[in-house]
C-alpha cells in the first residue's frame, strides 16, 4: 500500500513538472561541458566552442608559434614540466591559499594543464593542433593525483528566459547561456570572444624574439626549473614560501632586465614589445 501511495506521488510530481524546452535542454549538455574542464576533460570545453572560435584560438596560437623557434618552445616545456611537478608534489604548501572544498579540481587542472603543454610540440602548436593536444591524459603522480576523489558534477538547473537565452544556475552562481552558431555559450564569454581575439593578434603582431637576446631568454629557463627543484625539498609551508622568493625573485630580475635591454636598443620604435610585460 505504502509502495503503492509513493509512486502515485512521484508521478505526479513528474506530470507537474514541466518539461525542459529544447533550448534548456542543449544549454544544460554545454554546461556540463565547459564545467567539467574543472575536473580536468579541456578536451570536452574545446568541443562545446563554434567551429569559428576554435580557428580563431588556433590562429593566434600559430601566430605565436610564428614569433619563436622550437629551442625557446621546448625549453619552456622543461620549465613547466618542473613547476607544475612541484605545484603537485608539494599541493599542500603550493595550494595552501586554496579553499580545501577547491583543492582536488585545482589539482586536477594542474595535472591536465601540465600533460597538454607536454603534449604539444612545436609543430603542433605552429599547426593549431589543439584538439590533439587537449586530448592528452592528465599528469599522474603517485600519492597525489591518485588520491584525489572522484571529480563529481555539481547539480546545474535550467531556465529559459524570455529573451531566447538561457540562464544555468551552478550551486548558487547564476550565468545567462546563449545560442551561437548553434552552440549555447556563457553569454559574457561570446560577448566579449572577438574582441579579445582582436586583442590577442594585435598584441602578438609587435611581438618579436632579437636574436641577440635569445641566449638570455633561454637562460631564464634553466633557473625556473632550479627555482621549482629547491622547492621540491621543502618540508614546511614557510620553507616553500621562502624557496619560492629566494629562487623566484632571480627569474623576475632577470626577465625584468630583458626588457630593460630592449626597450634601451628600441626607443625610437613605438612597435618595439616589451619581453618582460
Amino acid at each position: 500500500m505504502k509502495k503503492t501511495i509513493l509512486a502515485a506521488a512521484l508521478a505526479a510530481a513528474a506530470l507537474a513538472a514541466p518539461a525542459a524546452t529544447p533550448s534548456e535542454t542543449a544549454a544544460l549538455a554545454a554546461a556540463k561541458q565547459f564545467y567539467s574542464a574543472k575536473g580536468g576533460d579541456f578536451a570536452a570545453a574545446w568541443k562545446a566552442l563554434p567551429a569559428s572560435y576554435q580557428k580563431d584560438v588556433a590562429d593566434v596560437v600559430k601566430l605565436f608559434a610564428s614569433k619563436i623557434d622550437a629551442d625557446l618552445w621546448t625549453a619552456a616545456q622543461g620549465a613547466l614540466k618542473d613547476v607544475a611537478g612541484v605545484a603537485l608534489k608539494k599541493a599542500e604548501f603550493a595550494l595552501a591559499d586554496v579553499d580545501e572544498e577547491d583543492r582536488p579540481d585545482t589539482i586536477r587542472m594542474i595535472a591536465k594543464a601540465a600533460a597538454v603543454f607536454k603534449a604539444a610540440s612545436y609543430d603542433d602548436i605552429k599547426a593549431g593542433n589543439l584538439a590533439k593536444v587537449l586530448a592528452a591524459k592528465p599528469l599522474e603522480m603517485a600519492g597525489v593525483t591518485d588520491k584525489l576523489p572522484a571529480f563529481k558534477m555539481p547539480e546545474i538547473t535550467v531556465k529559459q528566459n524570455d529573451d531566447g537565452t538561457v540562464a544555468v544556475t551552478v550551486d548558487d552562481d547564476t550565468e545567462d547561456f546563449s545560442l551561437v552558431e548553434g552552440k549555447w555559450l556563457p553569454k559574457d564569454m561570446a560577448e566579449g570572444f572577438k574582441d579579445g581575439i582582436k586583442e590577442a593578434k594585435e598584441g602578438l603582431a609587435g611581438f618579436s624574439v632579437p636574436a641577440n637576446m635569445k641566449p638570455q631568454i633561454m637562460a631564464i629557463f634553466p633557473a625556473i626549473s632550479s627555482a621549482a627543484k629547491n622547492c621540491a625539498k621543502a618540508k614546511t609551508k614557510e620553507e616553500f614560501q621562502q624557496a619560492a622568493m629566494m629562487g623566484f625573485m632571480p627569474v623576475m630580475m632577470m626577465a625584468g632586465s630583458l626588457g630593460d635591454a630592449n626597450a634601451g636598443e628600441d626607443d625610437d620604435d613605438e612597435e618595439e614589445y616589451d619581453i618582460a610585460e
